[in-house]
């Protein structure tokens, strides 16, 4: 885990909202944000799922974050 993803961490844990670039927030928060909600959903913590969750979203948006909606069969 990186210093960056475990400041996000932190500052998930503590209810602050995270300040990233957008390279780092692509590159190694999101999906680490992602694995921390699902980890929460294992400790039945159903609270901070949900605000793991918002800022995924919330970060999505600042930094005009978008899932690529093609199919991976569409190229072939």
């Amino acid at each position: 885990m990186t210093e960056a993803v475990r400041e996000a961490i932190d500052c998930i844990r503590r209810g602050n909202l995270i300040e990233c670039s957008a390279e780092t927030y692509r590159s190694e928060i999101r999906g680490a944000l992602i694995r921390f909600a699902l980890a929460c959903v294992d400790n039945n913590d159903m609270v901070r799922m949900r605000i793991a969750l918002a800022e995924v979203n919330r970060l999505d948006k600042m930094h005009d974050y978008e899932l690529s909606a093609e199919s991976p069969d569409k190229g072939a």
